[in-house]
């Protein structure tokens, strides 16, 4: 501490007590006493008692409340209102496209859809509250517990979870059910990345890199065991893309990872258990796909009957030919046209740069990293599923965030608070005591 001279002391305490993020309160009482420390030092070797030098150096930074309002105006907790607006947005268009859905489809069966969308948004915007106050830098704390947590959930998944198109996904809770396997494939990059960030980012060995891989190497297993590839890519993909942007080796990484990728799928396809040749090549030829070209078709016809102004209200749903449900894109263009369609699309780019842009805003490393996960998550899964709108692309499990029906929206409202959370405290980070921290790990 630098103030050592009582009105020194009293000075900062007021300049401090108009910052309300107590987090940079040390930091600017190291700066801005060492300042004022300087001018006493010069002012003493002038002549000056230490009373006048303190009081020279007082006069010198101004009055305290003003000095300690514009203190407080850089150092504030933020708010991203564009991400917030994007947000609000695609959740008004979640709302609506199920509301259309249940009240033009006219099924008793589909009566509640509507209702539980509004309670899994709400319950969502309160979770997502919580993160945005989360202190986010306790995520590095309990990183280990999390990793083994849902590695425990995703090995007793099998005797516990309901099966669900083949893959046993989904816990049964009281009124609730939980993707298992979508939140390891969420959750698992971040713990990961927590867990190895400060030695993959000072130094990469062989050993930080094969304990990466180890750490990677157990859930991917475990997914493998459910046949759940989809989340399996999903997750690889995250934790490939993560320690190529944390060690900055990105040319070995990617290099690693297609050779790796490839001995994977060569080994499963040679196998050809449960027609995975087929299904492969059938990819590549989606009009001869005996698995899914009905699907693919009843796509396309939808999205090339709705015309610039859609087929509007009534009986255009095509209900035994497509789930709505799962490709709301689709019904967004059968109801109101390619327009709105184009529409759609530029707002969910927009959206995605926004979280890329981001990355750059955020100081703390620690807190880039979390906001680099989550964004290539939200972006692989968006991109895929608009991919799927075209009925060019193979279907498969994968739900459009934010707008999908169905309780995975809980989950990503959390994770997007958790972003929020680390851009709100961008500017009040101990970015002092983070590079303290990084010093004695490399040391260690």
């Amino acid at each position: 501490m630098t103030d050592r001279h009582e009105k020194i002391k009293h000075y900062l305490d007021q300049l401090c007590s108009q910052v309300k993020a107590r987090e940079v309160h040390t930091d600017l009482r190291d700066e801005l006493g060492n300042h004022m420390e300087e001018m006493m030092l010069d002012k003493e070797q002038e002549g000056l008692s230490q009373e006048e030098a303190a009081a020279y150096a007082i006069e010198q930074m101004g009055d305290p409340a003003v000095v300690g309002k514009s203190m407080h105006r850089l150092h504030r907790h933020r708010m991203h209102w564009g991400l917030l607006v994007g947000l609000t947005s695609m959740a008004s268009v979640s709302l609506l496209l199920i509301w259309v859905f249940v009240h033009y489809i006219g099924e008793e069966k589909y009566q509640s859809l509507y209702t539980n969308q509004i309670v899994f948004t709400i319950m969502g915007l309160i979770i997502m509250t919580f993160f945005i106050i989360f202190d986010y830098r306790i995520w590095r704390k309990a990183a280990w517990w999390i990793y083994i947590l849902i590695n425990v959930a995703l090995w007793i998944s099998p005797m516990v979870a309901l099966e669900s198109n083949g893959l046993k996904r989904f816990w049964l809770l009281p009124g609730f059910t939980i993707d298992v396997n979508g939140i390891a494939s969420w959750i698992l990059p971040l713990a990961i990345g927590a867990i190895m960030f400060d030695r993959i980012r000072s130094d990469v060995t062989i050993k930080s890199t094969l304990t990466y891989i180890a750490l990677m190497t157990l859930p991917a297993i475990l997914l493998v065991q459910l046949s759940d590839w989809v989340r399996l890519v999903l997750f690889s993909i995250t934790c490939v893309l993560l320690f190529a942007w944390s060690s900055r080796k990105w040319f070995s990484t990617v290099i690693g990872a297609i050779l790796v990728g490839i001995s994977a799928v060569l080994s499963l396809l040679l196998t050809n258990r449960y027609g995975r040749m087929e299904r492969f090549m059938a990819g590549f030829d989606l009009q001869h796909d005996p698995y899914g070209s009905y699907y693919n078709r009843s796509i396309i016809e939808v999205i090339q009957s709705a015309g610039w102004w859609g087929n509007g209200f009534g009986n255009t749903f095509m209900m035994n030919q497509i789930n709505y449900l799962d490709h709301p894109a689709v019904l967004l263009i059968d109801v109101f046209g390619w327009f709105v369609g184009v529409f759609f699309l530029l707002m969910v780019i927009w959206f995605v740069a926004s979280m890329l842009k981001t990355i750059l805003r955020i100081k703390d490393e620690f807190g880039r990293m979390i906001v680099v996960s989550i964004t290539v998550m939200f972006a692989l899964q968006m991109i895929y599923s608009l991919a799927m709108t075209t009925g060019k692309v193979p279907i498969i499990s994968i739900s459009f965030p934010i707008i999908g029906y169905g309780g995975h929206l809980v989950f990503e409202y959390a994770l997007l608070g958790l972003l929020l959370g680390v851009y709100r405290r961008k500017d009040t980070i101990s970015l002092q005591k983070e590079k303290r921290k990084q010093t004695a790990t490399r040391v260690q």
